[in-house]
């Protein structure tokens, strides 16, 4: 029996490797979404402690230049805080855009992998039909050859 060969079995290794490649695409956005997402909690965490540490010295007696150099510090964490949300969101688009990527790359590979399943159905369909058909050519011979044999020793073939 023939083995089955997909002629397009190279084209199906390449979007495997591409597919195998948006996924570590993906997965390095996630990771850097990640870190973003945490320096975003360590600033934020920080804006807080700045504020505690205002109000413990407020609560005792400061002067309006400690007072200045403490909000300085709060606005100075406040705007990092902005920019670093800013940060996450463009991480956010770009973990989108590597998800969509992936997406697309796993459809064009099961795209494929059915295609090929089709074509490998269809030659098994195919090569089982040419069995048969074998077979069936096989029976006839030998019952052509009994029918003949029956005939010379002059008994009727079907007893």
């Amino acid at each position: 029996m023939p083995k089955f060969n997909f002629r397009l079995q190279q084209y199906l290794v390449v979007k495997e490797q591409i597919e195998d490649q948006k996924e570590l695409e993906y997965a390095k956005a996630l990771q850097m979404l990640e870190e973003e997402k945490q320096k975003l909690a360590d600033l934020i965490r920080r804006r807080e402690e700045a504020v505690e540490s205002l109000r413990r010295a407020v609560s005792k007696s400061i002067s309006p230049f400690e007072i200045r150099r403490y909000n300085n510090n709060i606005e100075r964490l406040k705007h990092q805080i902005t920019v670093q949300r800013e940060r996450v969101k463009a991480a956010e688009e770009y973990v989108e855009q590597k998800r969509q990527e992936l997406v697309q790359a796993m459809k064009e590979r099961k795209a494929l992998e059915i295609v090929k399943e089709n074509q490998r159905e269809e030659f098994l369909k195919e090569e089982q039909l040419a069995e048969q058909k074998q077979v069936d050519e096989l029976v006839s011979f030998k019952y052509a050859d009994k029918i003949e044999q029956h005939t010379k020793n002059g008994r009727r073939p079907d007893k």
